[in-house]
């Protein structure tokens, strides 16, 4: 079992399935992204959504120990947990402004989107109030179709904030939909033009700093022109390719960085014509030895692996039979003579020769390896191994 926990250990209980993040995977994956856009690019890591699952807390004061000059969150509740986790460098808010978050704006000291001008006079009053200077990042739409001002309002929006003495724009943002389509893609070409377009505004470059941003991981890996002043990594730093199926994350030098574990709690064999869990959706063809494993879809293992994909034990592939439950998933091993109760089982990650990696899983449930990590459920404990 694991020995180095970020988890609650106040009712001294392990759990049978777990996470282990390799911290160093991550920085590596930083550190990657840092040596593709070159030294005059910053590179600001995205932490929302929990890290994407993995642990916003502890990743986030990984990068910052690794030299990231600031992180990337959601909402405001994701920064406040990492400005009372300690974290010290600047915050960029995606989610940008809503009512009544203007104060948590400037206590937490955040750096926001603003694509909504009653937003910005909010904040702006109150910044005014305080004798406050906030700075802040124009968001525009370059051809998302979601959030951010439209090119036709961009100037006037400009024009707008220009006028609020409480905002500084640090600068401009959009953000890439089709940056996975790799380098020929013809949409991030045209967002790309669209964007220098935009920051030619002569309203703008009265006041914008001139730190302006487009790349998210795709751009970052396929995308070059994109790069502008900062990038915003992603998926990239935990360990898949934003590309997949048409890359991988081996292909892009990207590192995997999580390991979903458990341990046999029954093996029981059983005679042919068996069947197995709920709807009786299997039943065994021949004498089966069958393994119960401590995880199911409470814990974020999809109920579409249901008689698909597999675990790995021994080094072995062990085929999911039946459907998964919410906390507990059957596999055949009776090809595994050492299966036991007890055994080791390799839900996500490497085993010997074999692999299960993200990008694996998330081609079983016909979905993005983001969905994969970001629906781990929180009753996994996530530990961080010092060695990992």
């Amino acid at each position: 079992m694991p020995t180095t926990a970020m988890v609650d250990n106040s009712i001294h209980v392990a759990r049978l399935t777990w996470l282990e993040i390799n911290t160093q995977g991550v920085v590596d994956n930083f550190l990657l992204a840092k040596k593709i856009v070159g030294e005059n690019v910053k590179v600001f890591p995205v932490v929302k959504a929990d890290a994407y699952g993995l642990g916003a807390l502890p990743l986030s004061r990984t990068l910052e120990a690794a030299g990231a000059p600031g992180l990337c969150v959601g909402l405001v509740e994701e920064a406040e947990e990492l400005r009372l986790g300690g974290v010290k460098i600047p915050l960029i808010l995606f989610a940008g402004l809503t009512p009544g978050t203007e104060q948590h704006i400037i206590d937490l000291d955040l750096t926001p989107f603003i694509f909504n001008l009653d937003a910005a006079k909010a904040l702006n009053r109150l910044a005014v109030a305080l004798n406050k200077k906030v700075n802040c990042y124009v968001k525009v739409d370059t051809g998302m179709g979601r959030i951010g001002f439209c090119r036709k309002t961009f100037q006037a929006a400009i024009k707008e904030i220009n006028k609020m003495p409480g905002l500084i724009i640090s600068g401009v943002v959009s953000h890439l939909a089709c940056s996975d389509e790799g380098e020929n893609g013809e949409v991030t070409k045209s967002q790309i033009k669209k964007m220098h377009e935009l920051l030619a505004i002569p309203e703008l470059a009265k006041s914008n700093q001139g730190f302006n941003s487009l790349a998210n991981s795709g751009g970052i890996l396929y995308h070059p022109q994109s790069h502008m002043q900062w990038v915003r990594p992603g998926i990239m730093l935990y360990g898949a390719s934003p590309a997949y199926p048409s890359h991988t994350s081996m292909q892009d030098g990207v590192v995997g960085v999580v390991r979903w574990l458990s341990r046999i709690i029954q093996v029981a064999k059983v005679p042919s014509g068996t069947p197995l869990g709920y709807g009786h959706s299997y039943t065994t063809t021949k004498e089966s030895k069958i393994a119960q494993i401590p995880v199911g879809y409470g814990d974020g293992y999809s109920r579409r692996l249901s008689n698909k994909g597999y675990v790995l034990i021994e080094g072995t592939k062990a085929p999911i039979v039946g459907r998964v439950c919410m906390d507990i998933t059957a596999v055949d091993v009776t090809h595994i003579p050492d299966a036991a109760v007890g055994s080791l089982v390799t839900i996500l990650g490497s085993d010997g020769k074999e692999q299960i990696s993200i990008e694996m899983m998330a081609d079983w449930i016909g979905a993005i390896p983001y969905e994969v990590i970001c629906g781990l459920g929180k009753r996994l404990p996530r530990y961080y191994p010092i060695n990992s």
